[in-house]
This record gives C-alpha cells, structure tokens and sequence, in this order.
C-alpha cells in the first residue's frame, strides 16, 4: 500500500512468526463469527455490525496476495452462519454474505493498493485517503442496500435503512482499522497505577451509561475518560478502549439499555433511532483516534526537539575554547556554556535569568556605544552589533576581577515567522595573542630603534672613514714629495743607507696612499656616490690591460699565468677603470694567495644563458689553485676589513678592502660577484655582467701565456 511520507517503516504480515500471523487471523474470524450469531436483531436493522470493519482488517492484514484465499474463508464462514441466525435460504445467504465482503475487499484494495503490508502506518489515519475511503465505502453500502430495500419493504423504509446502512459502515471502519495501526513509538505517558485507575474508570462509566434503562443522558461523561487515556495511555491502548467501549454500546443499546435505546420522538422508524447508536459511536472514534494521534506525532516531535537541543547542547559544551552566550528576547541569559565558565569563571546557576551586562564595566560599555554611536546603554550597543553583524573585542571581567579581552559576534535567532526568539553570542579569549601582539610590536619597535641607531653608528664610521681619509691625504701628498726630493738628490747626496732608508719610506707612502684612495672608493660605494661612466666597455681589452699591468709582480714570482679571451668583443655598459680596479683586484689577490709553482687564470667569455635569445651577460673568472677559503669565511669575504684566516695565519699583507671594493663596483654595474672555494683546492672568483648588446661568444685564443 501507499504511505505516507514520514511514516513508520512498513511490516509484513508473512515477516513474522508463522504463529503470530495465523492467531491474529484465527481471532479476526472469529470476531466476524461473533457478529452475525445471536443475540439476533432485526434483519436489516443492525447490518451485523461491525462484520464489514473485521473484514476489511482481515483482507488488509494478510494482504493482497491473499486476497482470494480470504474471500472463501469469509464466504465460507458467513452464509451458513447468517442461514441459521436469520433462516435465510442458501442464496440469499451468499447475497447478505456479498453486501458484506464485497465492500470489504475494496476498502483493503484501495487501503492497501500494493498489498505488502500488514499493519497501516498510524498517518494512514490522519489521512485524506483514508477518509474518503471510509465515505466511499459507507456510500456504496448505501446504494447497495436501497434495491433490496424498496423491493422486500418498499420505497417508504429506504431512506432509514439506507441511512443507517452508510452510519454502520463508516463506523465499522473507523473503529476497527485502526487496530491495525502500527505500534507507535510513544510509551504511555502514564504508570501502571494510573492506566488501571483509567481503564476502571472506564468500565465503570461505560456500565453506569449503558446498563440502565433509564432515558438519563449521561454520556458525555465517557469523553473525559476516553480522553484521558488519549492523552496518557499508548496509542495501541487508545485504540483498544475506543473498539471496545463502541462494542459495549452496540451491544447494550439493541438489547434495550441506555439512553440511546429509546426510539426517537415522532414515531421515527427504529433504522432512525439505530443511526443515533452509530453517530455516538462515529463521534467517539473521531475524537479519540485523531486525539491518541495527535499526541504521538506532539511526543514524536517533542523527542526530536529534546534531541536537538541535548545535541546541540553538548556541541555547545564541548566547545571548551569558546564562549558561547544565549540570551531570551528581553536579554536574560538562558544558555551558558563550559567554555564560557572556563573563560569567565561564573558557574552557569550564577548568570541564567540575568543579563550579560554583569560581565562589562560601565566604561566598556561607552567605549563600545561610541564606536556604535549610540546611547551609553547596553541593550542598545548589543542591537547595533547585531545590525551591523560586526565582530567586535570586548572586554569582560572575570568573578575574580581579571579583565579577559574577548572577540564577540552576536546573532539573532528568529522562528520561521520572523519573530525575535533571543540571541547568541559566540567569541573566543584573545588575551593572550594581543599580549604577545603587544609584546611582538614592543620587541620589533626596540629592533627598529637598534637598526636605526646602527645605521646611524654606519654613518658615523663612514663619515669617520671619509674624513680621516680626506685629511690623510695632505700629509701623505706632503710627504711623498720630500721623499722624491730626498730620492733624485735635490737636498744632497744621500748614502747608501740613507737612500735604503728613503726607498722604504717612498715604498710604505704609497701602499699608505693606495689605502687611503681604497677607503675613499669604498666609502663612495657605498653610499652608492661613485661617479661612474657609462660607457660601452671591451671587457676582454680591460682585462688585457689589467693583467698587463701586474706584469711586475708576476715577473718576481714562479707562477703560471693564463688568459683565456675571447677575438670577438664582450661589450658591457660602464666605467673603464672602475672595471679596470676589478680585475686588478682579483687577479692580485689570486697572486699574492698562490704560492709559488701554482697557476692563477683569467678567462672573459659570454654567457648565452638557457634560452635561444643570445647572450645575457659578460662573464669574468679569475682562478687560483692558492691556499684557498674555508666555507666559514666565505660567508664574510665582502665584509671591509676581513681578513680569512688563512691569510692572518700566513703573514700575508693586505688590508681587506680589496673583496669590498670589487663587490661595490659590481653591484652598481648590475652585476653579480660569486666564490667557489676550498682550503688547499684554490678559489674561482666569477663576475657576471650585463652585456650592452647581444654578442655571439667568439673563439678563445690559446690557452696560455706563461709568464
């Protein structure tokens, strides 16, 4: 059969015990049984009530693939029993046995349309099918029974007994299948104590109804207590009272109790008098069945709620790291979570019912309306939060007086029509990241100070340097020009010793006054105030003529050189003697580094690069197979003043400015100055240069020139 969406899980009336199945069928028959035996009423009067409701229960429980199989078994069992309670002939008992099974089987047709089930899911009666079944029904009842009427008492009695033919139905249907409910999920709201005192309550009521004679209406007394087993009592046990209580006052009223067994003023045919009994009847069944269904669907969503709001509940709880703050329409506090009383230290009986205004200071609270720009109130701050959906920090203090820095959102929960149900707030503590915030801005604020005092320490040593450098040259300049006249005798004839004396003199003022130049460069570099030209320069004549000059201090020593350049030009963009005080640089550090019988080398070429573009840069690489550089000091070789240890260790002289200057020329050449190096393995210096215009790499000369 159809269900309806929502409903109970469907059951078969095969998927149980084999046992169950036939014992439920063994008891539907023989209440049909019971029905039509004595006491025996007047043909036409009771329509063997309710003989079509446990009908239709029988077919719809075993379902229709048993459908045949059924309507024999009732077939079977009503005619005979009808012929002998109401001396019918065989085929006028298998008719009555039709006007009976015939609207049976199309109640569970149309109840059960694909016949799988054995029990109709409570919705079935809450239903529009169901109802317009049962009137269907109760209808087809009607018209069935109007020929057999006019044709055995005429026209005159067909409108009572058909009017009661439709009351008998319908009724018949409504309080038997829903005996057939499936069980609902709602236990009785009442104790066992309760449901005894309720069920004798009924019968008592029942009896004190029905079993007089008298024609005193007491039975509006039966709606309270039928009412109160709706309400307290299981849906299957509503049921149950309302099937029974109905039977008793079928039963009672055509034997002649109660007050619906008087006939109706204005000698009213007696059919009229049996439509009040079934009225009654249809009355109680749609009040107490719809009642023990609304109560189950109000207990189902109820459990539903509880679970969702358990549910959220400990979602809420659980979050120990957040606050989470509900409060109803007016601002009272109705939900206050492990996290908050974590956060705040307030126990949750401390806050609920008060408003959230107890965790903020009078100041915090005009802090936050000034930025709202409302009124210094708290109830009006929290609104414009909620309109402006702006997470905002505030600051709560805790039941032990520390003030906690708390980022805070407020929303507003609205039920479907709109209507304002209250707020939450949700937020996390951030005091202690603003603390370290504040600490971080402090330590890089102090870092700040330090650069800017280095910086200014830089400056100082720099103009220091330039200075010193500036005032040295006066006094070496004075002294060079003695020494040259000392040395070309204008002042007299000099001794042998005495002109040993001055060469030393005239040697040590120009490594002085070289030193003094190298400052001066470096500091200018520095301050990037080179006064560099820009010119279209031959690296490879440059290094030529830079190697040529160091020939005097190659000439005195046991060492290879080699020269590896280019015919065609590597032309770059730049000053040709700062170039010129690169290479001599390099290549006489490689010298003054290399011991004897080693090699030092200098190759120019141009660097292509990975793409099919042309050349990119100019490339010069002066290498040594000297004492070379620890990975240690590499780090440092641009540092004025360094000196690697290698060095200091071999008494070699130098200043530790010449790495400085090459790097400081290279860098405002757009160039780039890299160090390979090993101790005991030699050192490659490499120079990488912007090529002025793209050049093809040209063939090298031979490979060396020893000098």
């Amino acid at each position: 059969m159809t269900t309806t969406p929502g409903a109970a899980p469907e059951q078969r009336a095969d998927a149980g015990p084999l046992g169950r199945t036939a014992l439920v069928t063994a008891v539907l028959l023989a209440l049909v049984a019971l029905s039509v035996l004595p006491p025996q009423w007047e043909l036409g009067r009771d329509m063997w009530w309710p003989t079509l409701g446990l009908s239709a229960a029988l077919l719809v429980y075993l379902g229709r693939r048993r459908f045949p199989a059924c309507l024999v078994a009732l077939t079977v069992l009503l005619a005979p029993l009808l012929a002998l309670a109401y001396d019918l002939s065989p085929a006028t008992a298998v008719g009555a046995t039709t006007t009976v099974t015939a609207p049976a089987l199309l109640a569970a047709w149309l109840l059960d349309p694909g016949g799988r089930v054995g029990a109709l899911p409570a919705a079935t009666f809450g239903s529009r099918r169901f109802h317009l079944v049962v009137l269907g029904v109760g209808l087809l009842c009607a018209l069935v029974a109007y020929p057999f009427v006019v044709g055995t008492r005429g026209s005159g009695a067909a409108l009572p007994v058909c009017a009661l033919a439709f009351v008998t139905a319908v009724t018949a249907l409504l309080v038997v299948l829903p005996l057939l409910s499936a069980p609902g999920r709602r236990a009785a709201a009442a104790g066992r104590v309760e449901l005894l005192a309720q069920r004798a309550a009924l019968v008592l009521v029942v009896a004190a109804i029905f079993w007089p004679t008298t024609g005193v209406g007491l039975i509006f007394l039966l709606f309270p207590v039928l009412g109160w087993g709706g309400l307290r009592a299981g849906q299957r046990e509503t049921h149950l009272q309302v099937f029974g209580t109905s039977v008793a006052a079928y039963v009672l009223t055509l034997a002649g109790h109660g007050p619906l067994a008087a006939d109706l003023p204005g000698n009213l045919p007696p059919a009229f008098s049996d439509v009040t009994l079934f009225l009654f009847i249809a009355s109680l069944s749609y009040l107490v069945v719809p009642l023990a269904r609304t109560v189950d669907r109000l207990s189902a969503v109820t459990r539903q709620q509880e679970r969702s709001e358990t549910t959220v509940e400990r979602m809420l709880d659980s979050a120990t790291r957040t606050v989470f703050v509900a409060t109803d329409e007016l601002g009272r506090m109705t939900h206050y979570n492990d996290g908050a009383h974590q956060t705040l230290g307030y126990a949750a009986a401390d806050v609920l019912g008060r408003s959230p205004v107890m965790f903020h200071t009078a100041a915090e609270v005009a802090r936050q309306a000034a930025h709202f720009a409302t009124p210094p109130d708290h109830t009006a701050v929290v609104m414009a939060q909620v309109a402006s959906r702006e997470r905002r920090d505030w600051e709560f203090v805790r039941q032990d007086g520390e003030v906690r820095m708390i980022s805070l959102e407020l929303n507003q929960i609205t039920a479907p029509g709109g209507r304002v149900l209250g707020y939450i707030a949700s937020g996390e503590d951030i005091t202690e990241r603003l603390r370290a915030q504040e600490a971080l801005v402090t330590a890089l604020d102090r870092e700040h100070q330090s650069v800017v005092r280095l910086q200014e320490v830089d400056h100082v040593k720099q103009e220091l340097v330039s200075n010193v450098s500036h005032e040295l040259r006066t006094p070496i300049t004075s002294i060079s020009g003695y020494v040259e006249l000392l040395a070309d005798g204008s002042l007299g004839e000099l001794s042998p010793s005495q002109r040993d004396a001055v060469d030393r003199i005239e040697r040590n003022t120009a490594r002085l006054g070289l030193l003094v130049e190298d400052l001066l460069l470096l500091s200018r570099a520095e301050a990037r105030q080179l006064d560099l030209v820009q010119d279209e320069v031959d690296l490879v004549g440059v290094a030529g003529e830079a190697v040529e000059l160091l020939d005097e201090l190659v000439r005195s020593r046991d060492l290879a050189v080699a020269t590896t350049l280019p015919d065609a030009p590597v032309t770059v963009v730049g000053d040709p003697v700062a170039l010129e005080r690169v290479v001599t640089n390099l290549v006489s550090n490689a010298v003054k580094f290399t011991p004897d019988g080693g090699r030092v080398a200098v190759c120019v070429s141009a660097d292509g690069g990975a793409g099919a573009g042309g050349p990119r840069a100019a490339v010069l690489e002066v290498s040594d197979t000297g004492m070379g550089i620890s990975e240690e000091d590499q780090a440092q070789l641009f540092t004025r003043f360094f000196r690697a240890a290698e060095a200091t260790d071999s008494a070699i002289q130098g200043t530790g400015l010449g790495l400085s200057i090459v790097h400081a020329i290279v860098e405002q050449h757009g160039g780039e100055v890299a160090i390979a190096s090993q101790p005991g393995a030699g050192t490659t210096v490499t120079v990488r240069l912007p090529l002025a215009a793209p050049e093809a790499p040209g063939r090298a000369t031979g490979p060396v020139t020893s000098r």
